[in-house]
């Protein structure tokens, strides 16, 4: 007997939250086994500096990766040339790991990998940042749980520490050549020695001496004076993203102590994002609140304002980095998480919000994205499959 289309929605809806699952409770695996795979398969390798699996699809299309974890329900094993998900005796079912695109790995005129520039994601759009380092931590301003300067210290990864506009511009043009520049997402930490505007505009001029238009979102921090916003617009960036980090403004000064001294605090920021809305749009104005950092009402509040103007809030979920301030500290369980993406999405839905405008923001808005989806019944037979952003070229 076949299942019917709200049978399926919850059998996607229970493996969406069983990523949240494994991302709290950790994957046990044979390291040995699964290099081999993933050479075998040409799958990413990069897990960044938490040793565990990349990010890798589930048996129904949501996306989850998981740290290495001895004590844990959950293990991979490899069956027949093939990783096997288990929970303890119960096969959960076959996991794919997501593929580098070959693109990555051509050369620029100045010898960097396109890879060193900027990241491919599976629907097909492009991330850059442009600094690996953020200037906040020598003012000891830091954000109490942001690893950026932290991850900067990894040579390997983070190759070029700071992207000249030709560059990005010249590894734009190779992944829109092969097809994989329908969105285009920019962001970086605080440079002193430039400011945002400038490195902005400098870098969508040298997209345009090959391209007309381009499909970009510009990641900043609030500026000072918002008469610039528009600036942004002008330039050929179609969607902006300012991101709060915390909604409770008096945790947003202990949280992020830079944000509130160098960026006119709390309310300039929401001032800030509201003024955007003007200027791009319904949809077209981003925000990230990183779930776990205050109770999920105030972040649920938050994302309604914020959907309630236009903006689309996106969040992550906490997650303790090594070298932060709260390095140690425990995210809240898979419970909380899961709870706050179920609430989160709804309201997404409530306020019009589109798949296309889902994915546009922040990195952090994918698996946001694809719970949104699944409610929407966007998906075929019992697969989420991989939403792609539309050609910029046909």
């Amino acid at each position: 007997m076949s299942k019917t289309k709200e049978e399926i929605k919850q059998i996607l809806l229970d493996e969406a939250r069983l990523s949240l699952e494994l991302t709290e409770k950790g994957i046990f695996y044979n390291a040995e086994d699964i290099n081999r795979i993933k050479e075998k398969t040409g799958a990413n390798s990069q897990f960044g500096r938490r040793n565990g699996l990349p990010g890798f699809f589930l048996p129904h299309g949501n996306t989850a990766s998981g740290t290495f974890n001895r004590y844990t329900p959950y293990y991979v094993v490899v069956e027949d040339e093939k990783p096997i998900l288990y929970d303890e005796k119960t096969r959960i079912g076959e996991i794919e790991f997501q593929k580098g695109n070959p693109v990555s790995q051509q050369l620029l005129s100045t010898g960097e990998k396109v890879s060193d520039i900027l990241s491919i994601s599976p629907q097909g759009g492009l991330h850059v940042m442009y600094s690996n380092e953020c200037s906040l931590k020598d003012l000891g301003e830091d954000c109490l749980f942001c690893a950026f300067n932290e991850r900067a210290k990894d040579g390997e990864t983070n190759k070029v520490l700071l992207k000249s506009p030709r560059q990005v511009a010249e590894a734009y043009d190779i992944a829109r050549k092969a097809g994989v520049a329908n969105h285009f997402r920019i962001t970086g930490g605080f440079v002193p020695e430039r400011r945002e505007l400038e490195y902005y505009i400098d870098v969508a001029e040298a997209i345009h001496e090959k391209y007309e238009t381009f499909n970009g979102v510009a990641v900043i921090g609030a500026p000072a004076d918002l008469s610039v916003l528009p600036k942004y617009k002008e330039a050929g960036f179609s969607n902006i993203s300012t991101n709060i980090e915390v909604w409770d403004k008096n945790l947003f000064a202990v949280m992020c102590p830079g944000k509130e001294k160098r960026n006119g605090g709390w309310r300039h920021w929401i001032d800030s994002l509201e003024a955007s809305v003007d200027i791009f749009g319904k949809g077209n104005v981003h925000s990230t609140i990183v779930g776990g950092l205050e109770i999920k009402e105030s972040t649920l509040e938050g994302i309604e304002f914020f959907a309630s103007k236009g903006i689309v809030c996106h969040f992550s979920a906490f997650r303790s980095e090594k070298g932060t301030a709260l390095e140690g500290f425990r995210s809240p369980d898979a419970n909380f998480h899961w709870e706050l993406l179920d609430k989160a999405t709804d309201i997404y839905h409530r306020y019009g919000f589109t798949t296309y405008q889902m994915y546009s923001g922040p990195a952090s808005g994918g698996h946001s994205a694809g719970v949104f989806r699944i409610k929407g019944g966007d998906f075929e037979g019992e697969k989420l499959n991989t939403w792609k952003f539309p050609s910029l070229d046909k």
